[in-house]
């Protein structure tokens, strides 16, 4: 833990977050010292972004819709009553959460502590808080602009003993093509896994029999509700969440403690016990994932506590949806995944499923393995007259989008914020095609593009125009 002891957490954000307004939003926060005013019944807004690895945590930024719809019309050269919550102000809050904690977690693998960024999500609404449990450090800043205020919380845990499956200490670890079983992967059942996982683990550790509902009353949806959550980071990105209303949780804790409802007292038991829950059940989806060749890690459970908030896990791909009854209570389950380019573009191994079957006891998938013919040589296509045509390759640091204005304004010495994390890789295009992905070197004075990640050489050849 003494990396993480002496990891100057407060400076290293409040110097991301001063930066990140001066640069993209051209805005000075004040720094503020003390705890932010209580913000009870305001309609807000929070980027969350979570790390996993060898250190794991949650880095959140907490700020009313109001300041959101102005930060966005900055950004977007519009009157502030313009701008769409559900699209402009999330996508920018996404946006400035991600940038932040690129920063932070280069920080963090400078000092050692080697970590992967999960996909960002947003919640919204009048009456939720943030909590993460069991933090080594955790350490909030408060900003003002104006009236508005700004909340950055970021907390770390230790995280040696967490089993991933690469090592996150090699600077390209996660641009590596995973040896990838697609038959596995194309087979896989998220619904056996996750939900049966659920349904499993409510029988076991709570001793309560759940049912799936084929539909949800909104009156089972009121009141004050507990979220658990864990997310995933590597060759596959993902989420899982499950909510609960509160009165259940605190059965469920009851439960396992073999206690009576009333005599669970503050919410830190409750929060070990969901920790728990979405732990097991994150961890499932996790190990069907890695029996397909694809490496990931899991972060530590975080939850989400309150009456009116709405989730939203961005930048996934497959989402999945349970909804499951217990008496008169309700529980949701809601699970998202992407699986990165690099485990895209691995070799095929077997893409045709033959047979596809789940073991809805245990939520296990079991494809029969299949076959591929090998793929046909360059010559086969008759591509081999090409081979010896010089190609221009291009190399892209990355794009950015601006108002006609902001064109116009233009000239010599003006400097071109682009849409790419520091630390991200660079795109290499040959004829427009992307064939490559590297970074920056610098030798003798002089730059030049370190591959860190390559296409397969026919989707390169049959790219080429």
């Amino acid at each position: 833990m003494g990396a993480i002891e002496n990891f100057d957490i407060k400076n290293c954000v409040a110097g991301s977050v001063t930066e990140t307004f001066r640069t993209q939003l051209s805005m000075e926060m004040a720094l503020l010292q003390g705890e932010p005013p209580p913000e009870s019944g305001i309609h807000r807004m929070a980027g969350a972004l979570h790390f996993a690895g060898k250190v794991t945590g949650i880095f959140d930024l907490q700020l009313t819709a109001d300041f959101g719809r102005i930060l966005a019309a900055g950004m977007l050269d519009m009157e502030p009553d313009e701008v769409d919550l559900g699209t402009d102000v999330r996508d920018l809050i996404a946006e400035i959460t991600t940038t932040i904690g690129g920063r932070l977690k280069s920080a963090l693998n400078d000092a050692g502590l080697a970590c992967v960024l999960c996909a960002p999500s947003i919640t919204c609404g009048t009456d939720f808080k943030l909590k993460s449990s069991n933090m080594d450090r955790f350490e909030r800043c408060v900003f003002r602009k104006d009236d508005h205020i700004l909340i950055a919380e970021v907390g770390l845990k230790a995280g040696e003993g967490t089993e991933t499956d690469f090592d996150l200490s090699a600077p390209d670890a996660m641009n590596r093509t995973p040896n990838m079983d697609h038959s596995i992967l194309n087979a896989l059942d998220y619904q056996g896994n996750v939900s049966g996982t659920v349904i499993d683990v409510f029988e076991s550790m709570f001793l309560m029999k759940l049912e799936a509902a084929e539909t949800i009353s909104g009156g089972s949806l009121t009141g004050m509700r507990d979220v658990s959550s864990v997310c995933l980071a590597g060759d596959a990105s993902g989420t899982v969440s499950i909510s609960v209303d509160s009165e259940l949780s605190r059965r469920m804790a009851a439960n396992m403690l073999g206690r009576q409802p009333e005599e669970i007292e503050g919410a830190d038991e409750i929060m070990d016990i969901l920790g728990q829950l979405g732990s097991i059940v994150g961890g499932k989806l996790k190990s069907a994932l890695a029996e397909a060749g694809l490496r990931c890690a899991l972060s530590a459970p975080f939850f989400t506590f309150g009456s009116n908030f709405k989730i939203e896990a961005l930048n996934l791909e497959r989402y999945e949806h349970f909804a499951f009854q217990v008496e008169s209570h309700t529980i949701l389950v809601d699970m998202g995944v992407k699986i990165s380019e690099p485990a895209k573009a691995a070799p095929d191994v077997g893409k045709d499923i033959l047979n596809q079957k789940a073991d809805s006891g245990a939520g296990k998938t079991k494809p029969v393995a299949a076959t591929q013919p090998a793929a046909p040589a360059p010559e086969d296509f008759g591509l081999e007259i090409l081979l010896d045509i010089p190609v221009e390759l291009t190399v892209e640091l990355g794009r950015t989008k601006m108002p006609m204005r902001e064109l116009l304004k233009l000239q010599p010495g003006s400097a071109v914020k682009l849409a790419r994390l520091e630390g991200e890789p660079v795109d290499i295009l040959a004829s427009d095609v992307l064939i490559a992905r590297g970074e920056v070197v610098v030798r003798n004075e002089k730059y030049g593009i370190r591959i860190t990640e390559i296409t397969s050489r026919m989707d390169r050849l049959k790219g080429l125009k």
